[in-house]
């Protein structure tokens, strides 16, 4: 016989419901599919930045469209000018970075499953709906930074077992690089197709050895790759005082990145998720790689290093397009499952200001 809900965790779960139902007016309750409203739709962005701390230092920007233009926010460095009388009108200047460059949203599903006996034990807090809010806010950020570092396609049908990063549910951050700025990428070795190059072919390793020969390619220290990395930008971009040296935590020692444990998270699964700080958040190094500062972020790919101002990056959503309904499942072995949707995409605001090394191993070249 399978789990029963206690009566409990059923009022519970109907005050979830009823909660739910207030803040987005879904008056035919939650086990129809209902949109977000845009009040809802901003406190659910609002609630994933502040349990996850490093989607408050990236854009999350909402679009009206499924494709269009980069928005661009960087800033054009120089705007002062002077008209004279014979030359009126006064012209005004864009702020921005207007950019020849397409984003595209794609349809991203994020379902969650919560066991009844989970539910049970949680009923006893009279939160119990803010920290199930939370903790599918903080499973939901954690997935879209996952599928922003490793996500390579936007497969019609995604595959969690082959590609449990989320490498086939969208085109993320360094794979735009590779896509769209190949001579911004070290360790991986450029493809040409229809007259475009792009850097998606076989890897390149890049080995970081004291007898390494930098004619090689090949580095001293992890130091002397950042700066050449950096020194490959344009000069307008390299000198940007906003750059900061993402690295994966393989690639660094205590010496970089002292790490503190955080206590266990009081979360909805009882304190099982990691909880390592690195896991939901940006550790800032109190040294420097390459003269900028250094830091590690969730998710972020192993012998990798990428240099770019935090603010280079962005996620577009498309508004009004998330949907939601949650409700009983006995199919689903005695479960809530929650059933989310919005159209999203990764963007780089400027391919100028962004380096990626690849494939780094420690060592001489064989």
């Amino acid at each position: 016989m399978g789990y029963t809900l206690s009566d409990r965790g059923r009022r519970a779960l109907d005050g979830l419901f009823t909660a739910i139902v207030n803040l987005n007016g879904a008056m035919r309750g939650v086990a129809h599919q209902f949109s977000l409203d845009p009040t809802a739709e901003q406190r659910l962005e609002d609630l994933q930045r502040e349990e996850v701390g490093f989607l408050q230092q990236i854009n999350v920007i909402g679009v009206r469209d499924l494709i269009g233009k980069v928005i661009g926010l960087g800033t054009d460095d120089m705007i002062a000018s002077r008209t004279a009388e014979a030359d009126l009108p006064r012209k005004a200047r864009y702020v921005g970075k207007l950019q020849d460059r397409e984003y595209r949203l794609y349809d991203t599903e994020f379902n969650t499953k919560l066991p009844w006996q989970i539910i049970d034990n949680w009923s006893k807090f009279p939160d119990f709906a803010q920290r199930y809010a939370r903790h599918v806010a903080v499973s939901v950020a954690l997935s879209r930074i996952s599928v922003g570092w490793n996500g390579l396609a936007a497969a019609a049908s995604t595959d969690a077992e082959d590609n449990p990063l989320g490498e086939d549910v969208n085109i993320g951050w360094l794979q735009k690089l590779r896509l769209e700025k190949a001579d911004h990428v070290m360790g991986r070795a450029t493809v040409t197709a229809g007259g475009i190059t792009t850097a998606t072919g076989a890897a390149a390793p890049i080995y970081i050895g004291p007898n390494a020969d930098s004619a090689d390619g090949d580095y001293k220290n992890i130091d002397a790759l950042a700066y050449d990395l950096i020194s490959g930008m344009p000069s307008w971009s390299r000198n940007s005082t906003d750059h900061v040296v993402l690295v994966s935590q393989d690639l660094v020692d205590e010496k970089y990145f002292p790490m503190i444990n955080r206590p266990l998270s009081d979360t909805v699964d009882g304190g099982r998720s990691t909880s390592d700080q690195v896991v939901g958040d940006i550790i800032m190094s109190t040294k420097q790689i390459g003269g900028r500062r250094a830091a590690i972020v969730p998710k972020f790919p192993e012998k990798t290093m990428a240099v770019t101002p935090l603010k280079n990056l962005s996620m577009y959503y498309q508004e009004g397009s998330r949907r939601r309904y949650i409700k009983d499942e006995p199919e689903n072995k005695a479960s809530l499952v929650d059933y989310n949707s919005v159209n999203e995409g990764y963007v780089i605001e400027d391919t100028d200001f962004m380096v990626l090394a690849e494939n780094i191993e420690f060592g001489d070249r064989p």
